[in-house]
């Protein structure tokens, strides 16, 4: 309908000039005037000017076109109920056309032959022999220039054999100077030859022969092996751009040098038949060729799939991770499913009579596919140069840029797959758009490609928020010299910076989102309505308000712990009876890592109070008891001098915000006089001096003749008794002291804050 809303105008135009063009001119007052541009007002103003003839001529046209229309419209429906029918018709093409190949063979071989012989049909002995001589001297022409050519290239030769490059770039240099030399030479060669055929042969048949043979034959042949010896380099493994081992490269190099070799003969027979008119021949030759090759290239693929396989895993094995190495383990067997597809779909598609697939077309698909793993070691090659230069030193650092490498690596596979199946594609001849027109998948098909790169997008999205957000998260880890995956010691100690500790949040939230919204457009590329999935999204949303009003006071609550800067990453904490390190903040809770290790799950709307011991600085007192006969001043100036000797320290030094000092007698207990010190650090830095502190003060003590009170019980005999005591008396006077000396109910086990 929308077609005739379109034509209506047109035709209304047609029909109503018409009748009036052939009325009289004399009738002035008949003549109706057609506007220029066809209104609905205008064509509405038009149609009450005519009279009932026309009007009735109109209306059956109009009634034509709309029967036209629908006659299209019933058509399009049945071709779109006959997908199955098409599909089976081409079925029984393609087997036709195969059977067709198989009986065509010995009229094909007869071809060939009849073709080889028209060479000379008609020659005479002479004349062959002064043809097969000429074309030997042009062949030797081109010889000797492509030697001349090599001996000005000598020294440059020379340079490069002698050659042993260092890095990736030196060795691209290298490989690309000598395959210019080398596809230099070729070029000579196969120029040089083409003029000297040209003037050697007047007939234009014999020049067909000749530049056939040297352009489609020898030029084919020593191309294709010029390119192999850049990437394979099978006599030097110092200039092999792919890693893997020395038989790999040999075999994987001879034997595609083999098939070069077949596939310009093929070229040139096939150029030979088709001179001749001889099509059938020449499309038998395409057939038995491009099964001969597909067959030989998955042989070789087999045969060489170890080498396949470490040309993907690369030399970097401390780096390699399980999706890698399957990835690189099941490419072989993928590629040989890939090839034996290609070989179908190129002869299903001819059989069907679609000429965009060549088998020219079809061999580079076959080619892109077989060099996959050498254009993965370029991107890989590539990824490291482009990764920037590593900042800081340490485990951090190395860990930063290895992950950077990574990642360069990730989004230039994902490119380089996303560019191959555009490239086969386009070889392939496939457009989907097309297909769908023609009801094969409809709109599944014609947006796929669409799918697959909205996919790419949001992976290479994720990539990067995740190279950008660790790069700056190693940078904070660096600055506060902080390794993530060290054990965890003492606690109490400074935490991470505020940025370090939001940014782990904000990459879970944006990978959140771009998983999110690359899910949905994918699906909405698909055909696949997402309305019902948003206003599904919505009302759970809403549920989750109504319904959950703990998770959602714990998720805002967290919000303004973050937003206050309550807590970070690494500083030791009391939430109102549980302490611990924290290990790891969600959009939820907070995880705790207790003194002795037990781990807290805490939410953040069960927190009414929050005490942080880990910033700004740390106090710590320490006590120490000395007998009541101890002088105390000496004391004093034994913890004064002590406290100058640690702020001296090189190591200890720079520790310390204020210096350790005594701070007098604070209490007497039962054993001896309390003296109390004092010392301020850096948070977590005050359990490392306080081991320093106990240390020196022992030997000092000990230096200068002072003891550290102990509990003493004394036994006070009665005077007038002179009487000696015998051994099981003492034994027994011994143990009621040590008994006395106890006290009852003391309590061993840790209180709350004894970590700190």
């Amino acid at each position: 309908m929308r077609v005739l809303g379109l034509l209506l105008p047109v035709f209304l135009l047609l029909a109503v000039a018409h009748p009036l063009a052939a009325q009289s001119t004399d009738d002035s007052t008949s003549q109706v005037e057609v506007p220029a541009q066809l209104s609905p007002e205008a064509i509405n103003d038009l149609v009450s000017k005519l009279d009932a003839e026309q009007t009735e001529a109109l209306s059956n046209l109009v009634e034509l076109l709309a029967d036209s229309v629908s006659d299209g419209e019933a058509a399009s429906q049945a071709g779109q109920g006959n997908v199955l029918d098409v599909l089976q018709d081409w079925i029984s093409n393609f087997g036709h056309a195969v059977v067709g190949y198989v009986t065509n063979t010995p009229e094909a071989i007869l071809g060939i032959g009849n073709a080889l012989a028209s060479i000379f049909e008609n020659r005479g002995t002479g004349g062959s022999l002064i043809f097969i001589t000429l074309l030997v001297v042009v062949l030797a022409v081109g010889l000797g220039c492509e030697l001349l050519f090599n001996r000005v290239t000598a020294n440059k030769r020379d340079q490069i054999r002698n050659t042993s490059p260092d890095t990736l770039l030196e060795t691209l240099k290298t490989l690309s100077t000598r395959a210019v030399i080398e596809i230099g030479a070729v070029l000579v060669f196969v120029i040089v030859a083409v003029v000297a055929a040209k003037i050697a042969f007047q007939d234009p048949f014999d020049y067909f022969i000749a530049s056939s043979l040297i352009v489609k034959g020898i030029l084919t042949y020593r191309l294709v092996t010029a390119i192999l010896k850049f990437v394979l380099a099978p006599q030097r493994t110092d200039l092999r751009l792919v890693y893997t081992d020395d038989w790999t490269a040999q075999y994987t190099f001879r034997n595609f040098a083999i098939l070069a070799a077949v596939i310009g003969t093929a070229f040139f027979l096939n150029a030979l038949v088709l001179n001749a008119g001889d099509s059938i021949t020449s499309s038998t030759i395409r057939f038995w060729v491009s099964l001969f090759l597909h067959g030989a290239i998955i042989l070789v693929i087999w045969k060489a799939r170890k080498g396949f396989t470490s040309m993907i895993l690369g030399d970097d094995h401390e780096n390699l991770t399980p999706g890698l190495e399957r990835m690189a383990a099941w490419w072989p067997p993928i590629s040989m499913v890939i090839i034996a597809f290609n070989w179908f779909l190129i002869q299903f598609i001819v059989s069907t009579g679609y000429q965009e697939l060549t088998p020219v077309r079809g061999a580079l698909a076959v080619l892109l596919i077989v060099t996959m793993p050498f254009l993965d070691t370029i991107v890989r090659g590539v990824g490291a140069h482009l990764v920037p230069a590593i900042t800081g030193e340490g485990d951090v650092a190395e860990k930063a840029q290895q992950n950077t490498r990574l990642c360069y690596i990730r989004v230039g596979r994902v490119i380089l797959l996303t560019l191959m199946v555009i490239f086969i594609s386009k070889l392939w001849g496939l457009n989907f758009r097309d297909l769908a027109e023609n009801s094969l998948g409809a709109q599944f098909a014609s947006n796929s490609v669409g799918f697959l790169f909205i996919v790419a997008l949001g992976y290479m999205a994720w990539e990067i928020t995740n190279l950008v957000i660790s790069r700056k998260l190693s940078a904070e880890l660096q600055a506060l010299g902080v390794d993530p995956d060290a054990e965890g010691g003492d606690p109490g100690g400074a935490g991470l910076t505020r940025m370090a500790t939001i940014l782990p949040i904000l990459r879970m939230t944006l990978q959140v989102t771009i998983v999110i919204i690359t899910v949905m457009l994918a699906l909405s590329h698909l055909g696949v309505n997402i309305t019902p999935l948003l206003a599904g999204a919505g009302v759970l949303g809403l549920a989750i308000g109504f319904g959950a009003q703990t998770l959602v006071k714990d998720i805002v609550s967290g919000v303004f712990f973050l937003l206050d800067d309550a807590f970070r990453v690494g500083e030791f904490i009391d939430t109102g009876g549980t302490q611990g390190t924290v290990e790891k903040i969600s959009v939820r809770s907070i995880q705790l890592r207790g003194a002795l290790g037990p781990v807290h799950i805490i939410p953040y709307g069960s927190m009414s109070q929050l005490t942080n011991m880990s910033r700004d600085w740390a106090i710590m007192k320490l006590m120490f008891t000395i007998p009541f006969d101890t002088d105390q001043e000496k004391v004093r100036k034994l913890f004064k001098k002590i406290g100058e000797e640690m702020m001296e320290d090189p190591e200890l030094g720079p520790k310390f915000l204020a210096p350790f000092k005594g701070q007098g007698g604070v209490g007497v207990s039962d054993t001896g006089i309390e003296v109390r010190t004092k010392f301020t650090t850096r948070p977590g830095d005050q359990w490392a001096i306080r081991k320093e502190v106990y240390k020196r003060v022992q030997k000092a003590f000990e230096e200068n003749g002072i003891e550290f009170a102990r509990k003493e019980v004394r036994v006070k005999m009665p005077e007038s008794n002179d009487q000696k005591l015998t051994s099981e008396q003492k034994d027994q006077i011994a143990a009621a002291a040590s008994e006395a000396a106890e006290t009852p109910g003391e309590k061993t086990s840790p209180k709350p804050g004894d970590a700190l």
